[in-house]
């Protein structure tokens, strides 16, 4: 069976005691770390540094990163290229809409180029140990798995991607070692996309609420563009930027729309945010990089995730209130009107006539959903909750 899931996730990483580095090996490594340093941060065009201290390098479309992998090196792909069917990307304009279009920092790169947030060797520390502890960790998504919260709904069909509006928020006490995230995810066999909003001191080195990818295959994995892989089309709105806004509990609601979308001529998966005039199509991971997903998804998700260690307390989840009044959306974090593409007729379906069954195994701590029945909502689902102990793995 097929399956769209709404799902509340804590993910809890696994650690080891390690001798420590002689002075030769760590002289080692930091060549190692100088190496890769030169060969992710390609030479820039221009440079743009935001105020929240970010450095973007406007790098030269056709010698980013996404093109140094060995299925891309030969390719036909250009800075116009937008997804051929932009069917349901269009969205009218309703009474209810949240502030949304200008929430973004305008990196103004030269057109031609790509903004590229550069790494720093920091950065690449930070990573290393991140990226091995999370992914070891999250995949595959299932009911038995131990810390795993979902809510799930069903449906037999193939997806060609799916939506959702997410409500923004810098989420509290979060620290190294632990991230807290909103996020869609496209699935199919092994391979996965995700993409939403997250708070994650270890990818970042700060607690802004940032915008993010994450993609896996059978051989490789990475946020953004930290391997090759996503091609970068647009030129002023980067990846992993720090959100300018972000809602406030009881005084504003920020929102972003993720959307993960299959194009049907070629089956590239695009990335497009925001909505009507204001939406922009980021990117996309080339079909030839997949070997599940180079055909359709099987599985879409929406909701919070967690990560942290055992024998810790998590971070909290979304704005960090515990949800008790489904009927107010609008006091927790949430990703509503959650719709699908149909494969076959590639018409936008909303999720929220199907039936659905809330599995999880925390008692609810971290999430709810509703149907409503206004448009604007849909199918709405509630995460949240304040950090709490776990024990174990």
């Amino acid at each position: 069976m097929f399956g769209m899931k709404f799902f509340i996730l804590a993910v809890f990483a696994l650690t080891s005691c390690v001798a420590k580095p002689t002075t030769r090996e760590l002289y080692e490594e930091d060549l190692k770390l100088e190496r890769q340093l030169k060969l992710i941060n390609k030479p820039s065009v221009n440079t743009v540094k935001t105020e929240y201290g970010d450095i973007y390098d406007c790098i030269d479309f056709y010698k980013q990163p996404a093109f140094d992998h060995a299925l891309l090196k030969s390719h036909e792909f250009h800075p116009e290229m937008r997804p051929s069917n932009m069917n349901g990307l269009e969205e009218v304009e309703k009474e209810e809409e949240k502030e949304e279009g200008d929430n973004e920092i305008e990196v103004e790169c030269p057109h031609g180029t790509v903004p590229i947030r550069r790494t720093t060797k920091e950065d690449l520390i930070r990573q290393k140990t991140f990226n091995q502890m999370f992914d070891s960790n999250i995949h595959p998504v299932t009911d038995s798995e131990p810390g795993n919260r979902v809510i799930s709904k069903y449906v037999d069909m193939d997806f060609g991607g799916g939506f959702a509006h997410f409500s923004l928020y810098q989420t509290p006490n979060v620290h190294q070692l632990q991230f807290s995230s909103g996020l869609i995810k496209v699935s199919n066999g092994t391979d996965f996309i995700k993409a939403g909003w997250t708070v994650n001191p270890t990818l970042y080195g700060d607690n802004r609420c940032r915008k993010f990818a994450y993609f896996h295959t059978r051989d490789q994995h990475c946020f953004n563009t930290n391997c090759p892989g996503f091609v970068i089309v647009n030129n002023n709105s980067p990846l992993d930027y720090a959100f300018p806004k972000v809602s406030e509990i009881a005084v504003r609601i920020m929102e972003c729309r993720f959307y993960i979308y299959r194009d049907p001529q070629n089956g590239n998966w695009w990335l497009v945010t925001g909505k009507g005039k204001k939406q922009k199509a980021l990117g996309f991971w080339p079909a030839k990089l997949f070997t599940d997903l180079a055909y359709n998804a099987d599985q879409v998700y929406w909701g919070g995730e967690l990560f942290t260690i055992p024998n810790s307390k998590t971070s909290p989840m979304g704005n960090g209130l515990l949800i008790k009044h489904v009927d107010d959306p609008r006091l927790y974090a949430y990703a509503r009107d959650c719709s699908v593409v149909d494969a076959k007729t590639q018409k936008v379906i909303g999720v929220a006539e199907v039936n659905s069954e809330e599995v999880t195994d925390f008692d609810g701590w971290y999430g709810r959903r509703k149907a409503h029945i206004e448009k604007y909502w849909g199918h709405t689902i509630m995460f949240g909750g304040p950090a709490k102990l776990i024990k174990g793995n």
